[in-house]
């Protein structure tokens, strides 16, 4: 008995042709979804995990400021978050780069923590201690290093915190 040589049909070589070409195809496509989705992943960890900082940090600063000023009885408005807006993420080219936007947030949200808590007149009465520590920080992500200056800041209930960002040599 002999097997027939289909090797040698153009129909069978256009359909062997066709079935790796559509693997191929098939695979690109898989390898996208999966990047798209997993960056998806990633960002939305991240988030998370900043904002599970934020409170965390928010509620230890709280009961710390909340037995200091027991024992003071003074009465007054506490900062109870922050606000931060980045003025100039579209001339450093970096206002599409979500990952990278809420890592420069966390990284100056890390450095006003101090903050929440603390009654209104005593961040007013620190004022330069705070523009200061946020500026005199150069934020390392990735390969660039940037440098925060701030351009306006609103002490009320929340603290608002306008910053153009440099890089940094």
């Amino acid at each position: 008995m002999h097997i027939p040589p289909y090797h040698k049909r153009p129909s069978w070589q256009r359909f062997l042709a066709g079935v790796a070409i559509g693997t191929i195809i098939g695979y690109i496509i898989f390898i996208y979804m999966f990047g798209e989705l997993q960056e998806k992943w990633i960002e939305e960890n991240l988030a998370l995990r900043g904002d599970l900082q934020d409170l965390n940090q928010s509620y230890e600063n709280l009961r710390k400021n909340h037995e200091t000023l027991d024992q003071q009885t003074k009465e007054g408005l506490q900062v109870s978050e922050i606000n931060i807006e980045f003025l100039n993420l579209k001339e450093l080219n970096i206002d599409t780069d979500r990952i990278m936007i809420q890592q420069l947030e966390e990284a100056v949200r890390t450095e006003a923590a101090h903050a929440v808590g603390k009654s209104i007149d005593e961040i007013a009465d620190s004022i330069d201690l705070l523009i200061a520590t946020i500026e005199n920080k150069t934020i390392n992500i990735d390969d660039f290093r940037f440098q925060a200056e701030i351009e306006r800041i609103i002490v009320s209930e929340t603290l608002y915190l306008s910053i153009q960002l440099k890089i940094a040599p």
